[in-house]
Order: structure tokens, then sequence, then C-alpha cells
């Protein structure tokens, strides 16, 4: 069922074989919601591991929010994957890991335990997700080193969260505190005692939320492309950063389930000189989601673009500008992108590469004018930008809107926290919960 590349965290994991969805899905009309893109995409993958009924409750459960997708302008199209409670795409993966870890454990009778330390986004994601469970204790670990620490208003939300989530201050990095968490799992006194669940991005069912964002997205753009811009065949184009883990993996594996995406647009910063190394894991998932096909004809049609972080604020002040939608700096870097394409490669031309591929050539859908007048791009707004309040202001001049569910206030966050500074703490705290 999976492929895995191992890594110092856990690997990467690929579906072996991608299913085809029937053309009654891709094509219907109007398009499926989001929920019965997600039953039908989990359904392909996970077969008879759960029944159907259960399955699609858990899809309900797991998203309970919008998943909008409209222009900003004739030809550019947002995804906002920003509506859950963490406000982010991570939101997605969290969400139904939770209701999964959920529903197994529930089976087996078997009390388990959440440990995981990660970014703040998908920290805040999966602490809110399993807050919803209150037989299952879920301890994070976040890093109070000046350089990780987390922002105030994600460290206000933690302090929000109800008693079977516990959150410890470490004094070091993000690589102390998953340190911290692999040599406590591997204690044998833990393992004898618990069951423990270790929650990886990498894991299928992150990305498979992801194919889900994106195949979704894509059919809505479709079914509304003829009246937004007229263009009667249009040519579907993905746009996704590639630091983002799982988007280009998810985009790509979305189009081999039948999507109809002709290309791809993806981001890496002017000063990354090696790609295929910085940027490893999705580069080398990339790479296996055609190497392990029987047929290796087909060849990705992928353009690359390399651009400069000063020009970030000015990508988000440009679709101010032009549109009035306030974009994160992850969607403004393509946006930069995807003007590119828009209007001609004869001024940037030297941003574009093609790494991805053996010919080094650049897909038709980018080199030839006539082509990319017929294309629309699509791109998640994968933070809500709210997470960089300075940023749009100084972009900007004003601030962007703060949901109610991220409102910051001061006082919550000087409220003290759990600190933890090695695994024997860890250990001793896991064991007082038995």
């Amino acid at each position: 069922m999976l492929l895995k590349t191992h890594n110092a965290e856990g690997g990467n994991y690929l579906p072996r074989q991608i299913p085809l969805l029937p053309d009654s899905l891709i094509y219907k009309n109007p398009p499926p919601s989001f929920r019965d893109v997600a039953f039908e995409v989990f359904r392909s993958f996970f077969r008879d591991a759960i029944p159907e009924s259960d399955l699609y409750a858990l899809i309900v459960r797991a998203f309970p929010f919008r998943v909008p997708v409209f222009p900003i302008d004739p030809r550019t199209y947002i995804a906002e994957l920003t509506h859950g409670d963490g406000g982010s795409y991570a939101d997605f993966g969290a969400r139904f890991t939770a209701q999964l870890v959920d529903y197994f454990y529930q089976l087996n009778g078997q009390p388990v335990h959440i440990l995981f330390a990660g970014t703040e986004l998908e920290t805040l994601s999966l602490a809110k997700a399993f807050s919803e469970f209150e037989d299952i204790h879920a301890t994070f670990l976040y890093p109070k080193n000046s350089k990780d620490a987390f922002q105030p208003m994600v460290k206000q939300q933690f302090l929000l969260l109800p008693e079977n989530i516990h959150i410890f201050g470490v004094n070091g990095s993000l690589a102390d505190c998953k340190t911290i968490i692999q040599e406590t799992v591997s204690d044998a006194d833990i393992t004898g005692s618990m069951e423990l669940f270790i929650p990886h991005v990498a894991h299928i069912d992150y990305l498979l939320s992801q194919v889900c964002c994106c195949m979704y997205a894509a059919l809505t753009a479709l079914s509304r492309a003829g009246y937004d811009n007229s263009i009667e065949h249009p040519r579907l184009i993905i746009g996704v950063p590639l630091k983002q883990p799982n988007a280009l993996s998810a985009a790509v594996v979305a189009q081999k389930m039948g999507t109809p995406i002709n290309g791809f647009i993806t981001t890496v910063d002017s000063t990354c000189h090696a790609p295929e190394i910085e940027h490893e894991r999705e580069y080398t998932r990339f790479k296996m989601l055609y190497a392990h096909e029987a047929s290796k004809k087909s060849t990705p049609s992928i353009a690359s673009f390399r651009f400069n972080q000063d020009s970030v604020l000015e990508a988000m002040r440009d679709c101010k500008d032009r549109t009035g939608y306030i974009i994160s700096p992850y969607v403004a870097e393509i946006w930069q992108a995807w003007n590119t394409v828009k209007n001609g490669l004869s001024e940037s031309d030297k941003m574009i590469e093609s790494f991805f591929t053996d010919t080094g050539l650049l897909p038709r859908w980018v080199s030839d004018e006539h082509t990319a007048h017929s294309c629309i791009m699509i791109t998640p707004e994968i933070t809500h930008p709210a997470f960089y309040t300075e940023a749009v202001r100084t972009a900007t001049g004003i601030y962007p809107s703060i949901p109610s569910r991220l409102k910051y206030n001061p006082q919550i966050t000087n409220e003290p926290v759990l600190e933890c500074s090695s695994a024997k703490d860890l250990k001793d705290w896991l064991l007082s919960l038995i």
C-alpha cells in the first residue's frame, strides 16, 4: 500500500498504486462538494479498511468548515484552506488524523497518548483537533528558543485548550523538542506502559487530505471558468511553493487520479542553489511518483521559479492593488511567478527553471504564448494572513482581519506554561498520567 524512503523523521510516504476516479465524479455538473470529493479519494485508498458509512461520518466530523474557491482575477483562483480552527492548511490533515486515531483506538479499546513537536501551525492544528476527544491525552512540545519560538497569537491558543491537551515549553530549538520525543518513545518503561501515536505530516492521511483540497479546488475552478474568463478549454495550472510539505506531491497525485491538471508552478528562494538537496523530501516524493510507474513516458509539466525574498512584499502589494485581495507571503510567491507566465517570458525568463526533468525544457504552457493564454492558475491560501500581520501592514498599509477564533489577548499569553528540559522530564510526566 505504501512506499517509504527513510530519513531522520520517519520517511516519505506515498501510495504504491494511485487509483483513477471516474469521469462521472470529475466532470459532474454541478461539481461535487468537498466532502464528496474527500469520500471518493479516501475510499479509493482505504478500500475495505473502514466501512463506507463510518468513513463518511469521519469525513463529516473532520471537515465541518467551508473550503471557498473563487477567482481574484479572471484567470487566477484562490482556494482558501484557512477556515479550520487553526487557520491553516494543516487543519485538514490534523483533523482527519485525530478522527482516525479515535476511530481505530476506540475499536481496540486501548488508551492512547499523542506526542508531537513540529512547526507552530502544525502543532496548533493537531492540538485543536485532539482537544475534541476527552479520553485521548495529547502532549505537545514547543521551542522557547528565540529562533523557533511560537508567536504569541499561537501560544495563546494553546492556553485556551481543555485539560486533555498538555503543552510544554522547551528551553531550546524545535530540533531539541523532536530529540526529546524520539528518546522518550524508545524508552522501554514508556512503550510497555501505554500506546503512543506520533503524528507526522509525511503520513498518508495528511497527503490525502491535501489531495482532496487540490482536486476539489481544480474541479470547482473548472466548472466556473467558462463564465469567469470565457476560455472554452482552460488548462488548469496548480501553484504551490516547494517548501510547503506535501503540496506538490498532492497536486501530482490529484492529477494522476484523473483531475484535468495540465501543469504545476512551484517556487524556490533565489539563494537555494540545490533545490533537490534543500527541499529533499518533497523533491524525492515528486520523483518517486513518476519513477515507480510502469510507464516511464510521462514527463512532469512543471515550471520552477526562483524569487528574491525582498520581492514578496512587493507581490503582496501588487495583488492587493490589482484585485483588492490580501494574500499571505506563500501565495505572493506564486502570484509573482504566475504573472511572469501571463506577461510573457521576455522580462523574467531567467527566473524559470525545470530542474525536475532531465531534459531541462520548459513546459509548452510556459514557453508557447498561445498556449499560455489558455491557462488558469489555482493556488491554495495555506495560512491565514493574520499570522503575518506586520508583513501585510508593511505591504498594503492595512492590517488583515483576524478571525474571532484567533484574536490575541496579551493577558492570556502571559500565563505560565509547563516546562520540559529533558526526555526524563517527559517520561516522568507521561508515567504520572497512568
